[in-house]
């Protein structure tokens, strides 16, 4: 029996480091997103007296603008863990939606958390085009002879005079 007993100090040394090694990799990481205005700067707006230039000057830029109108910004913040290999999982969000009226006034200011949230699932579909479509050979000779050596505009050969 003695004469295995040295082998296993290495075993148990080299599976101590494999271990080590291997465990900070289970450490989530944790990846801060976005602009999230602090207590103290939002409580600086005042409603119905802070313009867009004040807003942009305490805030910082917003994340977003609204797409059908343009009298709401939006304060995007969100927190993300990964751990390892695995898809990346929403821990906190965070929206502040600043609002003005016609005269660029802050009218209303609301926060809200992740609940309000819808996450979009893109899809790698390409819709067809009608016509015909060109093979990889016809797209990769296709543009050859098309163009001058002069740099300049191509002119096809006249059909009378072949120049």
């Amino acid at each position: 029996m003695t004469k295995f007993r040295p082998l296993a100090r290495p075993a148990v040394l080299g599976l101590a480091l494999l271990l080590g090694g291997a465990l900070p990799a289970c450490t989530p990481i944790v990846d801060n997103r976005g602009n999230l205005p602090t207590q103290d700067a939002v409580d600086q707006i005042v409603i119905g007296g802070s313009s867009r230039a004040d807003v942009q000057r305490i805030l910082g830029s917003p994340t977003t603008a609204g797409t059908f109108n343009d009298k709401v910004w939006y304060y995007i913040s969100r927190k993300q863990e990964t751990v390892a290999f695995m898809k990346p999982a929403v821990r906190e969000q965070t929206i502040v939606a600043v609002h003005f009226d016609d005269a660029g006034l802050v009218s209303k200011m609301t926060a809200s958390g992740g609940e309000t949230v819808e996450f979009i699932d893109h899809t790698a579909e390409i819709t067809p085009t009608t016509g015909h479509s060109m093979g990889f050979l016809e797209q990769l000779f296709g543009n050859i002879g098309r163009f001058g050596s002069k740099g300049g505009v191509y002119k096809a050969p006249s059909p009378t005079t072949g120049r």
